[in-house]
């Protein structure tokens, strides 16, 4: 790996560098944080849709005895949906062995737009080690994408793919025998210094974000620390054909 980018918000990544390279998407608060969960606790698959309505489409046309329709529209679980997207809903009695039609505010319109078609690893503090050792595996360039707040920079994701960049960037040092560490990007320069300060306490991140603060607001504070729990979750989501999967036999698909 000789080129790391990071974008802080999907616009940003509007022109990024795609092609040959393996793309990490990031939201910690709470998309990624929660699909680790569901899939970990038994969810057969994850359909990530760009809009309420595609999502309550797709649903339809599939056998309710085994789908949920899953999501959020500015954090509130959307009027008619069987979750939302708080991880803590997604127990294994609940979602073992389902389909599951995922419609957020920020992550799923990045997932089934601006990236569409392309494979994905989905990045959270929940499976840091998982996606360090998926991402490492793939000796290809990196590409990765926040997927913001409302178009706006979110500084919990800014912070664990800053994350991400710092151990990534430690391991080719450490095992090339001082050859150069990958080449970053502005923003991958600053999310990993920001790492780098303030990374030991990630639930702390979460708390003074302008989103975490939001979300306590509105009653999931305990999401917080649920998302804020470096490596609960032991897997690297990856989505491929439209389809997030846990990620064992991941691999970078042909641009």
């Amino acid at each position: 790996m000789t080129h790391i980018d990071l974008f802080l918000t999907p616009r940003a990544a509007e022109r990024a560098p795609l092609d040959g390279r393996q793309i990490v998407v990031v939201d910690v608060l709470r998309t990624c944080s929660t699909v680790a969960h569901a899939l970990r606790h038994g969810a057969a698959k994850v359909i990530p849709v760009a809009t309420v309505e595609e999502a309550t489409r797709l649903a339809s046309t599939l056998d309710p005895k085994h789908r949920l329709l899953c999501g959020e529209r500015d954090g509130a679980k959307v009027n008619g949906f069987d979750l939302g997207n708080s991880p803590r809903e997604y127990a294994a009695g609940r979602v073992e062995g389902a389909t599951l039609v995922f419609a957020s505010t920020n992550a799923s319109p990045l997932m089934a737009g601006l990236l569409v078609g392309r494979e994905q690893r989905l990045l959270s503090y929940v499976n840091l080690s998982a996606v360090v050792e998926a991402v490492r595996a793939d000796a290809a360039d990196l590409t990765i994408v926040c997927a913001g707040r409302s178009g706006r920079v979110a500084l919990e994701d800014t912070a664990c793919a800053g994350a991400l960049i710092r151990r990534l960037v430690a391991d080719d040092t450490g095992r090339s025998g001082g050859a150069p560490a990958p080449r970053l990007n502005d923003a991958a320069d600053l999310a990993a210094a920001y790492d780098q300060l303030h990374g030991h306490d990630p639930e702390a991140i979460l708390r003074r974000s302008d989103h975490g603060r939001y979300l306590i607001e509105l009653g999931f504070e305990a999401d917080l620390a649920v998302c804020a729990a470096i490596d609960s979750v032991p897997l690297a989501p990856f989505l491929r054909d439209g389809r997030i999967m846990p990620g064992a036999d991941a691999g970078r698909s042909a641009a």
